[in-house]
């Protein structure tokens, strides 16, 4: 989520100029549009065009968070365990 909602501040701030601007990130799943309406206002749209690359980031991040608990907990028993032995020793 962090990361969809700092690309999407990043969208917002690197638009450049007046009249219609649209921009596209994460493999074109957000979106950011500017467009002019009358009277000079601006009009803004963004939210995500495609949320097939979204679920693909949430999924790769879940598994590397995973295997990073995983081998934390590993590394953290075996510590325990050298610590056990030396004492014995």
């Amino acid at each position: 989520m962090v990361t969809v909602a700092a690309t999407l501040l990043y969208l917002m701030f690197s638009t450049d100029g007046d009249g219609t601007i649209r921009k596209e990130a994460l493999f074109g799943s957000l979106f950011f549009e500017q467009k002019e309406k009358a009277g000079g206002a601006i009009g803004v749209t963004m939210g995500v065009a495609n949320p097939t690359a979204l679920i693909f980031m949430f999924l790769v991040f879940t598994v590397i968070l995973t295997f990073t608990q995983i081998t934390y907990r590993g590394l953290k028993q075996r510590r325990e365990q050298l610590i056990r032995e030396m004492a014995e020793n």
